[in-house]
């Protein structure tokens, strides 16, 4: 359904919001620029934007491009500034972002870590190239040129889009609106349709069976700078999918989730778009379908589909069985909490929403929002100190309990001169409350000392002879954003 208020059906024709399927459109444009000797990969961003901060590093081209340049994602550090996820983030909001870093999450090319504002930051270096803007560019040199007439950068939310496609979510057995009120052109905000995005996969292909220029520079990849490949080339991914080379994209953004794999050895391109909130389209689905049209051809079973839950015999676990889960769990570099609540065991990873789980054996669990697995390890003992999810191990650990005079050393007020915005940390009923006007309040708990986790993320308090004088947070893919506290 494209719209459940009205019981609008989906066509090919209808338009989503494809979300990061749109980075390779940017690095379509970057790479014909640098193919008209308008730009080269190894320059400094700065010479076309010289509002970046100069970080002492050099930025390239090459580094926004293959995401290891450390600038901070956009989504996470505006949140941290008090955007709220249903409100507009422009363009020109995580412009002005940017701008006023101060910092890198880690030395251009030491890592590689997956950021949004990269490709902003190149929308913004081809507008500056070419002195039109990049919805007018890639109007006129990609979606014009290819016949998608229902594609379009969107750059205005008050614009009427023909044919679009409202996003949902399904939530304690109902469906809900989403809200999709973005306009960062350049790493997402690209409305298409299935029709349009089949020419363009048709152009791609084409592209490089012919030994188009434009389509092969896309598929450069990189190494970062201790030699370690970077497989990420410009706005796709090149990867073996059981025993295929694949290039693919994958998009979220509110309730659309998208998909574009290309397999060129066999001619062939899959684009899945779905508006309902769910992760199975591209964690699941994906493999189930390609293994359909592509019969033989795939050296292993789609892993994922033993997980789909058309294939699942769930159980039933009482409370006393799901409470040796529940805890506090390192995971990803921040934390995994599992509670008991309502009969279920609920995951929430450090600052995001709390998710159901369903129960598969006596320790393993389904995480329907992912589509993924988690299974935990059980101790000789019958104790619970380790899971597993998405190839990564989790380990349990004990919260450390501070004194109430220790937690009185970090009450006070903090602000950040990069986001411009102020917390406030108070103790309430022997705990650590954190505060912000837009946000609202956040209970921490602390594992070590002069560390706390939370929703909002991870706090590492600092301290000069003794006493604390700022902290810095770090939440997925922001580190070290810094706070410094306020002298009374």
């Amino acid at each position: 359904m494209a719209n459940l208020e009205y019981s609008m059906p989906l066509t090919p024709a209808s338009v989503f919001d494809v979300a990061s399927l749109s980075k390779q459109f940017t690095g379509y444009a970057i790479a014909t620029l640098i193919q008209q000797g308008k730009l080269s990969e190894d320059d400094d961003i700065r010479k076309y934007l010289p509002n970046v901060p100069d970080f002492g590093e050099a930025i390239t081209v090459r580094r926004l491009l293959h995401h290891t340049s450390g600038v901070r994602d956009w989504p996470n550090t505006l949140v941290a500034a008090g955007w709220k996820w249903s409100e507009e983030a422009s363009f020109e909001d995580i412009m002005r972002m940017v701008y006023n870093q101060t910092t890198l999450n880690f030395k251009p090319g030491a890592e590689y870590s997956y950021s949004n504002t990269g490709y902003n930051l190149l929308a913004a270096v081809v507008e500056n190239i070419t002195r039109i803007s990049f919805r007018e560019w890639t109007q006129k040199n990609i979606f014009q040129p290819l016949g998608m007439h229902c594609t379009l950068f969107l750059d205005n939310l008050s614009e009427i889009i023909p044919d679009v496609v409202d996003s949902y979510t399904y939530e304690r057995g109902q469906w809900g609106k989403m809200t999709d009120v973005l306009t960062a052109y350049g790493s997402s905000s690209l409305y298409s349709s299935i029709d349009d995005l089949c020419r363009w996969v048709i152009h791609f292909q084409q592209g490089i069976q012919t030994k188009d220029p434009v389509i092969l520079q896309m598929l450069r990849q990189d190494t970062l700078l201790n030699g370690n490949p970077v497989h990420y080339g410009y706005g796709v991914e090149m990867e073996d999918d059981r025993g295929l080379y694949m290039i693919r994209h994958t998009g979220a953004w509110a309730g659309f989730r998208t998909t574009i794999r290309n397999y060129p050895a066999e001619n062939t391109s899959f684009i899945l778009l779905s508006n309902g909130g769910d992760n199975t389209i591209n964690n699941v689905y994906s493999d189930v379908v390609t293994s359909i049209f592509l019969p033989g051809k795939f050296k292993q079973a789609p892993q994922p589909h033993q997980f789909d839950t058309t294939h699942l015999h769930f159980i039933r676990l009482d409370s006393m069985a799901l409470s040796k889960f529940a805890g506090s769990y390192k995971w990803g570099g921040a934390e995994v909490v599992y509670t008991v609540e309502k009969g279920q065991l609920i995951f929430q990873y450090t600052g995001e929403m709390k998710l159901p789980t369903k129960p598969i054996t006596d320790t393993s669990f389904f995480l329907p929002r992912a589509g993924l697995p988690i299974t935990f390890g059980r101790e000789k003992d019958g104790t619970i100190n380790t899971f597993t999810f998405r190839d990564r191990v989790g380990k349990r650990f004990q919260l450390h309990i501070p004194t109430t005079a220790e937690l009185a050393e970090y009450a006070g007020s903090y602000s950040s001169s990069e986001l411009q915005t102020t917390y406030t940390i108070t103790v309430e009923s022997g705990r650590l409350v954190i505060h912000h006007f837009r946000r609202g309040d956040f209970v921490m708990s602390s594992d070590v000392k002069d560390e706390f986790n939370g929703d909002i993320g991870t706090l590492h308090f600092t301290r000069r002879n003794n006493a604390v004088t700022g902290f810095s947070l770090s939440i997925n893919d922001i580190t070290g954003l810094r706070f410094d506290k306020w002298a009374h």
